[in-house]
């Protein structure tokens, strides 16, 4: 165990009562801010249920599902700088995020409110509208230290306190993000510092598989398998774009299954390597427009990854491939606009 006071390891430590918070207390401390005039970003479907406790019901369901899917990550202090730093590119939200779900635990705040309690984490998923839904968690922790909230705080909300949230509908780019003088900017520019540090390869990462006693509770109180966490130092070489393993991710979301590729693949193909459910061993590839039946991939989406489908191993290995400039594998494999990728069944490896 490090003996930093928010090691790597912390970020199991502040997913799971977090995620318990939702399940067991939510509701009620909600309700109860609700009914003292505080106001929450709400879909508009729970905007019209009529009793504010069933409103914040279904406020605290909507983040225990984005919890309770959501991979985590980690912002060592040093990755921290980087993504305070990093260029950000205006564009929509979908095409940054490292993963349509995630909790993310900085070890140095990027923002600290007046009070003088840091913003530790960040969570987000996937909004009603197809937008994405960002919520912020506050250090009850250091509140507590610094005498700013009640004894039962920590007993009631856990190590973090649910701050803001946020809705970003289909294609946005949140003007928080571009505005210093914003009293929200300091949370928004840490969270999508860390996305374009992650999308651009500025930062590196490792995974940390989670303790037994993690897996253990997770299982017994919310029948979930803990994630590893995916931690984040600075790159080496600072990185200039997208990693594979980030496209493979944010392309197949919710379609992989963590299963190594039990033969020898060529270097420029083994980043591209995914376990998909339901087709086994695969690369990740872009259709070359080669004739009428195959998928076309010039002159269409805006991002070339848009155009990228999971083909069989040794249907692309069989196939004429090539890298192109960007690390992208290209290859010829039958497309069918309704069946999809069309290979020979001899080609699947489970």
């Amino acid at each position: 165990m490090s003996d930093r006071e928010y090691p790597p390891e912390s970020t199991h430590e502040l997913w799971v009562p977090t995620l318990d918070f939702t399940r067991a207390n939510a509701a009620l401390a909600w309700a109860h801010m609700m009914g003292q005039g505080v106001r929450f970003v709400m879909p508009p479907q729970v905007a019209a249920l009529p009793r504010l406790e069933d409103r914040a019901a279904a406020l605290a369901a909507a983040e225990r599902e984005r919890l309770s899917t959501a991979d985590l990550y980690y912002f060592d202090a040093a990755a921290c700088e980087v993504a305070a730093a990093v260029e950000l590119r205006h564009q929509a939200v979908e095409q940054l995020l490292p993963s349509p779900a995630g909790f993310l635990v900085w070890e140095k705040p990027p923002m600290y409110l007046r009070s003088g309690i840091p913003i530790r984490a960040a969570s987000w998923g996937v909004a009603y509208d197809g937008g994405t839904w960002a919520s912020w968690w506050s250090d009850t922790q250091v509140a507590d230290r610094l005498g700013l909230c009640s004894p039962t705080a920590l007993g009631v909300n856990g190590p973090l306190t649910y701050h803001e949230e946020v809705h970003l509908p289909p294609q946005a780019w949140p003007v928080q993000v571009s505005n210093p003088a914003d009293p929200a900017y300091g949370m928004f520019r840490g969270l999508f510092g860390a996305w374009t540090a992650i999308d651009t390869g500025a930062v590196d990462e490792e995974q940390m598989a989670p303790l037994p006693r993690v897996r253990k509770q997770a299982r017994r109180h919310f029948q979930l398998e803990a994630p590893p966490v995916r931690c984040f130092t600075p790159s080496a070489t600072g990185g200039t774009a997208t990693s594979p393993q980030t496209i493979v991710r944010r392309t197949l979301a919710g379609l992989l299954l963590d299963r190594p590729y039990p033969g020898e693949l060529p270097a420029e193909l083994a980043p591209w390597h995914c376990y998909v459910k339901d087709s086994g061993h695969c690369l990740l590839v872009v259709l070359d427009p080669v004739e009428e039946g195959y998928k076309p991939s010039a002159g269409g989406p805006a991002r070339v990854e848009e155009a990228c489908v999971p083909v069989p191993v040794k249907a692309v290995q069989r196939a004429r491939w090539r890298i192109d400039e960007a690390g992208y594998v290209h290859t010829a494999v039958r497309y069918d606009l309704e069946l999809g990728v069309i290979t020979d069944p001899e080609d699947d490896e489970f």
